[in-house]
């Protein structure tokens, strides 16, 4: 009887052994599935960012292209302007034709630093909304005030206790 209870007791140790091993293999199935889904979407988000790559690199290299072309213009223009040189010259009108294409170079820079003064003073103004937000969380003169109210309070209550425990 004593061999019969002691295989017994063996048998349920070993059976409640493979039921935990059962278990854990069920919580590692799950954890491997739970992984190969993430997996998955992570491989459709790839694709579509692969697709997306392929676009933008694709409008680069077009406005590269638009970017050269125009660049090559500018050091070699063709058809200046679009007007044709008259057999009798104006030496007026020349100066005054020089006169404007320096005025529009002079424009296009003034429009350009005022484009970044535009940014600069725009990432100013996002500094000042930020530490105005930060300095408005600050604790203000009122909060000091209540802190000082209540240390006299704290001080006052101390020694009513020491005067009812002597």
């Amino acid at each position: 009887i004593r061999i019969q209870q002691s295989t017994l007791s063996k048998g349920e140790s070993q059976y409640r052994e493979r039921v935990k091993d059962i278990q854990q293999m069920r919580l590692q199935l799950g954890n491997v599935k739970r992984e190969i889904t993430i997996r998955n979407q992570e491989v459709e988000n790839t694709e579509t960012l692969k697709s997306e790559l392929y676009n933008v690199q694709r409008e680069l290299l077009q406005e590269k292209t638009k970017v050269k072309a125009l660049s090559e213009e500018l050091e070699n223009p063709m058809n200046v302007h679009r007007w044709r040189q008259l057999e009798g010259s104006d030496p007026k009108r020349w100066e005054l034709i020089q006169k404007i294409q320096t005025l529009q170079k002079r424009l296009i820079l003034k429009t350009e630093e005022a484009e970044e003064k535009n940014s600069l003073l725009q990432e100013k103004e996002k500094l000042y909304v930020e530490l105005k937000n930060i300095l408005a969380r600050q604790p203000g003169p009122e909060v000091a005030e209540q802190l000082s109210i209540y240390q006299q309070n704290l001080k006052e209550k101390t020694r009513q206790m020491k005067s009812m425990a002597a």
